[in-house]
């Protein structure tokens, strides 16, 4: 059997991604090495090279495609390349659209942990009988059928596969780009929502307080059935409660990316400072956000293990982490961060800024504790991003002023950025059945002009330093280059008159615009 997989994620409508340009995500990899333990072949594709039809999928015997719900379009653009060939399977967060999967024409649909399924699953393939695949959803003549049991993934079966290291090369520009490294599955926020839900009749949670108060096991489920966590988070949901790989793991696949020529290794976890947690609370689940503290010893043996690795101890290679819950963060948890990460990004998510409203949301954290990390992280030497939603259930005039009101103190405390995304309300969250904000909506209109003033102010500050940029690929016209800020930052496009292409070189900044910084070589 010959799998042709096909990484859709952040590739939105049109097969190529739009943002996060310079992500390369761990669960495609993850698959890999699930189906080269198994003796499958399988080889790894860009979803832009397959619909744009720079590569053809001739020759294999089954598709598999990884995406998010806001990937469908592309998803279904490469099943089209596909031809109905052979079976094509669907995975990734955008399982929870599964309907709309099958109607498209995909034989069946991964819900959740590639573990739980993918052994059985390449015997199902093989035999035409999907049956006995636990956590898939095919479809069976005119009938849906639907093997998805509540549980995750634990020991021995979670952390046995390892991520295929040799497929990062698939990837373009993997060399400059963010490899994601997983080092947390799940997430330990088992908290629910207050806000009145569409699932449940415009009914709301009671206050009995299990999820908040109640035996760590209890708060897996929910007397009325909301989905735990954020309400529009579907972390929990797919992936469970949090659990950390062991250090080894980590450090093995790391090693195998920096000898690869990666330059940039993403810590990647819902919340970073989960790591370890579980393992002081074991074996009862950790669906609790705030107790234990952080497990500063794990982190630590983690971190030094890193940078303990040549190229990351000689600065060649940069290591980051990507979120962390700000009601975790401590001054001991920033300073030993900083130690490490030193001038690094690290993302705090916000959504709102009221303080009602963001717990409401089912957020762990308050709005003081997100301003403190803000505080805490920047002293330390870190570069704090701050996370906000538009267009949230709840959402009203005196939440969005609220919340530019506490953006603009994260600001003054050093965030370096504020990413506002808008909300989208995911099938199997707690939120699913809200409408999605309308486009002009005024109050979202609010917020992002003044998230776009706060880029702007932060791009200006950009002017005349000197950056260190991996630069990808010409850009445009004769004599431009684009790149990426090292160990991260902008788009940076470069004027030069001799070729720049897949060089790492100084940058000083001349202008900036809307989304990218434009510069010219420095012999800083």
């Amino acid at each position: 059997m010959r799998i042709a997989l096909v990484d859709c994620l952040a590739a939105g409508r049109v097969g190529r991604r739009l943002s996060s340009v310079d992500v390369i995500g761990s669960g495609p990899r993850l698959v890999v090495g699930i189906l080269k333990s198994l003796g499958v072949e399988v080889e790894l594709f860009e979803c832009s090279d397959v619909v744009e039809g720079r590569v053809g999928l001739g020759g294999f015997d089954v598709l598999m495609v990884s995406g998010m719900s806001s990937d469908i379009a592309s998803m279904v653009s490469t099943l089209r390349r596909w031809g109905g060939r052979g079976p094509a399977v669907a995975g990734g967060p955008a399982c929870t659209d599964y309907e709309e999967l099958l109607r498209y024409g995909f034989t069946a649909v991964v819900w959740g942990e590639a573990e739980l399924s993918l052994p059985k699953l390449v015997k199902g393939l093989t035999s035409g009988d999907l049956g006995g695949v636990p956590n898939v959803i095919y479809r069976d003549g005119e009938r849906v059928v639907s093997r998805v049991r509540p549980g995750y993934a634990v020991e021995p079966l979670l952390w046995s596969f390892q991520p295929d290291v040799e497929s990062v090369r698939r990837y373009r520009y993997y060399w400059a780009s963010r490899v994601y490294v997983e080092v947390v599955r799940g997430c330990s926020n088992f908290f629910r929502t207050t806000l009145p839900l569409p699932l449940l009749g415009g009914g709301r949670c009671t206050g009995c307080g299990v999820c908040r108060s109640g035996d760590l096991e209890a708060r897996l489920g929910c007397p009325l059935g909301i989905p735990p966590g954020c309400g529009y988070c579907l972390v929990p949901v797919l992936y469970g409660p949090a659990r950390s790989r062991p250090v080894a793991k980590v450090v093995e696949e790391v090693e195998g990316l920096v000898k690869l020529g990666v330059r940039r290794v993403v810590l990647s976890a819902p919340d970073f400072l989960d790591y370890g947690r579980d393992w002081l609370v074991r074996p009862r689940p950790l669906t609790d956000p705030r107790e234990p503290p952080a497990n500063l010893d794990a982190i630590e043996e983690l971190l030094n293990s890193l940078h303990s690795i040549g190229r990351v101890a000689r600065g060649e290679v940069y290591v980051m982490v990507e979120n962390v819950k700000p009601n975790l963060v401590t001054e001991e948890v920033a300073k030993l961060l900083g130690r490490y990460l030193r001038g690094t990004t690290v993302n705090v998510g916000l959504e709102s800024g009221d303080p009602e409203h963001h717990v409401a949301l089912g957020r762990p954290s308050t709005v003081e504790e997100v301003l403190r990390a803000v505080h805490l992280l920047r002293e330390a030497g870190l570069r704090p991003y701050v996370y906000a939603i538009h267009g949230l259930p709840g959402e009203s005039w005196r939440t969005v002023r609220n919340t530019i009101k506490v953006l603009r103190r994260a600001y003054r405390l050093g965030a370096e950025r504020v990413i506002l995304y808008r909300f989208r309300p995911l099938r199997a969250t707690a939120f699913e059945g809200y409408p999605e904000p309308r486009p002009g909506d005024p109050r979202g209109l609010a917020l992002r002009r003044f998230v776009e003033s706060l880029e702007r102010r932060s791009k200006r500050r950009l002017l005349g330093e000197v950056i260190r940029v991996a630069v990808v690929d010409r850009y445009g016209r004769e004599g431009y280059y684009v790149g990426y800020t090292l160990p991260h930052g902008p788009v940076v496009v470069v004027r030069s008159g001799e070729d720049l292409v897949g060089r790492v070189v100084n940058v000083r900044v001349v202008e900036v615009g809307a989304r990218e910084v434009y510069g010219v070589p420095s012999g800083d």
